[in-house]
Parts: C-alpha cells; sequence; structure tokens
C-alpha cells in the first residue's frame, strides 16, 4: 500500500470544507482540512506537504481576501485554487485555478495528480 500524500485544504464554509476533505481521504492523500486563513498559512510554511488546496466557495465574502493573503505569501509548494464562486480575478500565484460551481471532484482529482507528481519530480532531480 502507497502512503497518503500530506496535502493542506483550505475553505471558510465549514460544510464544503467537510465534504471535500471527506471525498479526498477515500483517495491517496492525508489531508489537513482548515477553515481559519492563519493556520492555514502557519500549517503550509512549516509543514512538508506535497500540496495545497484552497477553496472560494461563495461570492462576495471575505474568505477572497484571505485567498489572496495565502497566495501572496511565499509558499513553497503547489497550488491548486478552486474558485467555485467564479469572482476571484486570476491570480497569477496559483500553479493551477479550476473556476466555476461546477468544479467536481473529477476536476480537483485530476489537478491534484498533476500538482502532486510535478512536486515529486522537482524532489527527484535536487
Amino acid at each position: 500500500m502507497r502512503p497518503k500524500k500530506p496535502i493542506l485544504l483550505y475553505c471558510a464554509d465549514h460544510e464544503l470544507l467537510s465534504t471535500i476533505a471527506f471525498a479526498l481521504r477515500l483517495h491517496p492523500y492525508d489531508v489537513t482540512a482548515i477553515d481559519n486563513s492563519r493556520s492555514a498559512t502557519a500549517v503550509m510554511m512549516a509543514s512538508d506537504l506535497v500540496c495545497g488546496v484552497l477553496i472560494h466557495a461563495r461570492q462576495g465574502d471575505l474568505a477572497g481576501r484571505l485567498i489572496h493573503r495565502l497566495l501572496e505569501a511565499d509558499l513553497h509548494i503547489p497550488v491548486l485554487l478552486v474558485d467555485r464562486a467564479g469572482d476571484l480575478a486570476p491570480v497569477r500565484y496559483a500553479d493551477m485555478v479550476l473556476y466555476g460551481r461546477n468544479t467536481s471532484m473529477k476536476h480537483i482529482l485530476g489537478a491534484l495528480d498533476v500538482l502532486c507528481a510535478r512536486k515529486h519530480a522537482a524532489r527527484s532531480f535536487t
């Protein structure tokens, strides 16, 4: 059995956070689910994560600003931004961005596979 890849999942919406965290844990991911941006930043800076997933759930809420702050921090891991609300401007700091309410778990899992493979490849060359 392969070890699970440690990832961080941030979402200010508690229900969506728990739903997506549950689904990701059914796959090869060890999920740290956080709904506080300060805690998310601290975990992303201090942990040996493979990837970070930031989810913006509702249009016009303050989570959008918090996500911008997270992305502007000097993170050393690939970051997937899932903008379900569709109101965040394209963010240059994210490694991959998925837009729209119809973003499915299949889209998120596919993006995570790509980003985690990229992180693994970067480690093997250093």
